[in-house]
């Protein structure tokens, strides 16, 4: 389960790259953790598609982190999670997003600077 999770917070931080300044909102670990947790097949590569609930998520995430602080809480939820698994196939990661149909601005990796 935490395995799955990880993955999918390191799609998460895919969505926080396309996210585009608005309101505020706030973003918790446990939230981030709770939308992208239906990815973990994808990224772990047990899947060849993100399943349809893993897109809501990634979309979910996506509207929700629509300030600066929000995209950045979001991408330390995701970057702490996944620096604790070592079975995310990166390359699925970086682009889940595409696949879900959210255009990402910035390269997603496990060494993505949160704080820019």
């Amino acid at each position: 389960m935490m395995r799955g999770v990880a993955c999918v917070l390191l799609l998460v931080a895919l969505a926080y790259a396309v996210i585009e300044p608005g309101r505020a909102q706030t973003i918790s670990c446990s939230n981030v953790d709770s939308a992208i947790a239906p990815c973990a097949q994808y990224i772990t590569g047990q899947a060849t598609a993100p399943s349809a609930s893993c897109c809501n998520g990634v979309r979910s995430i996506h509207s929700a982190a629509r300030t600066t602080q929000a995209r950045r809480a979001t991408c330390s939820c995701l970057r702490a999670t996944a620096a604790r698994y070592s079975n995310i196939k990166d390359q699925a990661a970086q682009v889940l997003a595409g696949r879900c149909g959210v255009s990402v601005g910035i390269p997603i990796s496990r060494n993505t600077d949160c704080s820019k």
